[in-house]
């Protein structure tokens, strides 16, 4: 397996890029969590189980189940968790059915909250 380094992104980076609508973020942390904590601004939910079939879906069922437009396999999606070990799982099955732009948010969650509280 390849590094991800260059794939990792962080707190300034979400921020910047989230602000000016440059990334399609993906929280996959379970429904439970998110009742918890609530999801990074803007971020859609995609439990991690779930993501290789999200991403294989129809355009029109993934706009009907998840509300947004599906990425297209060059789009520049983000995928957020806890603590950043889901969203590396999320990125590799993303990677792998060809979405080639795809990147993740290393520190997840706990970073988001340690940096905005």
């Amino acid at each position: 397996m390849s590094s991800t380094g260059s794939r990792d992104l962080h707190y300034d980076d979400i921020v910047s890029l989230s602000s000016k609508k440059e990334i399609i973020l993906i929280d996959v942390r379970e429904p439970d969590e998110i009742q918890e904590t609530g999801k990074l601004p803007g971020s859609t939910h995609i439990p991690l189980g779930d993501v290789p079939n999200a991403l294989n879906l129809n355009d029109g069922a993934f706009k009907e189940k998840y509300g947004i437009e599906k990425p297209g396999l060059d789009a520049p999606i983000v995928f957020s968790c806890r603590s950043g070990k889901r969203s590396n799982v999320a990125l590799q099955k993303a990677l792998a059915l060809g979405f080639s732009n795809s990147r993740h948010y290393a520190g997840g969650w706990l970073d988001w909250e340690k940096n905005t509280k």
